[in-house]
């Protein structure tokens, strides 16, 4: 899965092929299936199987934090098959394009610095074989473009991706406090005002009075801008005994299809992955001290893997039906305990317009031989994914429907500073 995000130049689709030609072959369906689980650690056994466009979330706690966990997926086709296929979610105004969403809500069980937590995607399985040359120049001027606060390795033998989730959050609200109002209570009421369960940026009671206090402006791309100011990130504090939420969502990952659609084009996941197990790995983790507060891992199963977590689903379907599921027994414990002793009862901006970005795509086909055109292309392409995938200055407003207005002059800096580094 991890190729299909850093493919580089020469791997997208035909010049006259359509954004929908690179999806995956309808028969490779039932070839590869994709399962969600969600953890407190990279230990596997802590891990519980998400059921995914459930309105119910996922209890996710360690030493360190207590989360609720959502995902959904639009025109989910994976496991556990008893997965709705979409969610309400999908209907609401601001999310009618977007193909996924990881919403969380999350309560610190001591104080945590702004600016050291990251948030982004890591693997399991090394990706340099398959990365394109001047891929790390490229990477380097990109993310230094996007965001100084972005940091990576995908030479390593185990991938990575992060920046400051202050900047990152695509949606961000502050609660009230758990000793004002106990995280049960918050979450019903926020249910009460949308049943979908959409996150929306802003803030409740005592809330109001942090994001004043930091002067945090009410539109999600403004306050995103705001925190890449290293004065700003630095002062701010996530409260022990304090809800907050966040949703990472977007138009451009399609779970569904094994795709990454950037405006103008699509890359197939299916043509880049062999016939083994892939794993993409979403984090929200400590980058000081490198604790993780929790994980969302997609699984893309193949063969023996796939066959024994069918077998697996079975047994748990055949116990569910006697008795409440592992799954549901877990997800409801009966309280939190936060240090030290309170206790909590519960129960993007794209590079271009879509024109422009073909006019990319067109050009840089037509012109292999252009060195310099090839080095540009690779730099833009980075700048566009990562951008779309939450990374940096986010132009457009939080509904994914809206196209960016990256000025046009930014494709030719990417590209300028790619050239003078090389």
């Amino acid at each position: 899965m991890a190729s299909a995000i850093w493919a580089g130049p020469g791997k997208s689709t035909s010049r006259h092929s359509s954004p929908d030609s690179a999806i995956v072959d309808p028969k490779q369906t039932d070839k590869y299936l994709l399962q969600v689980t969600a953890g407190p650690s990279y230990d596997q056994s802590t891990h519980k199987v998400v059921n995914v466009n459930s309105d119910e979330a996922i209890f996710v706690e360690n030493d360190l934090m207590a989360c609720w966990i959502k995902v959904r997926i639009r025109d989910y086709h994976g496991l556990p098959k008893s997965s709705p296929p979409t969610n309400d979610y999908f209907s609401h105004p601001m999310h009618q394009s977007d193909r996924y969403s990881i919403g969380y809500s999350f309560v610190p069980k001591k104080p945590i610095p702004g600016k050291d937590v990251v948030m982004g995607f890591d693997f399991d399985r090394p990706i340099r074989d398959r990365l394109p040359p001047g891929f790390k120049t490229a990477m380097k001027i990109v993310t230094t473009i996007l965001d100084p606060g972005i940091y990576s390795d995908p030479y390593s033998d185990k991938p990575y991706l992060y920046g400051p989730a202050l900047s990152s959050f695509f949606v961000f609200r502050i609660g009230e406090h758990v000793t004002e109002t106990p995280v049960e209570k918050q979450l019903a009421d926020a249910l009460q005002k949308d049943s979908a369960g959409v996150i929306v940026e802003g803030a409740d009671g005592s809330g109001q009075r942090i994001r004043e206090e930091h002067n945090l402006p009410i539109r999600p791309e403004k306050r995103r801008k705001n925190f890449l100011k290293k004065d700003n990130i630095e002062i701010f504090e996530f409260e022990e005994g304090r809800l907050y939420q966040a949703d990472f969502f977007n138009p451009y990952l399609d779970f569904a299809n094994f795709a990454l659609r950037i405006p103008g084009f699509s890359i197939s996941i299916a043509k880049y992955i062999d016939d083994k197990t892939h794993t993409l790995r979403y984090v929200l983790k400590n980058r000081n001290t490198g604790e993780v507060y929790f994980l969302v891992v997609f699984t893309l199963l193949f063969g023996e893997n796939l066959e024994a977590t069918l077998k697996d689903e079975k047994v748990r379907s055949g116990q569910s039906s006697m008795s409440e599921s592992p799954r549901e027994s877990q997800s409801s414990p009966n309280s939190i305990r936060l240090h030290p002793n309170i206790s909590v009862e519960k129960d993007q901006p794209q590079l271009t317009s879509t024109n422009d970005a073909k006019a990319v795509v067109d050009s840089q086909q037509t012109n292999q031989s252009d060195t310099s055109g090839s080095a540009g292309y690779l730099a833009s392409s980075l700048y566009s994914a990562l951008s779309s995938l939450g990374f940096g200055r986010r132009v457009s407003d939080c509904s994914s429907s809206s196209e960016s207005n990256i000025p046009d002059e930014i494709p030719a800096r990417v590209a300028k500073q790619f050239e003078s580094a090389g």
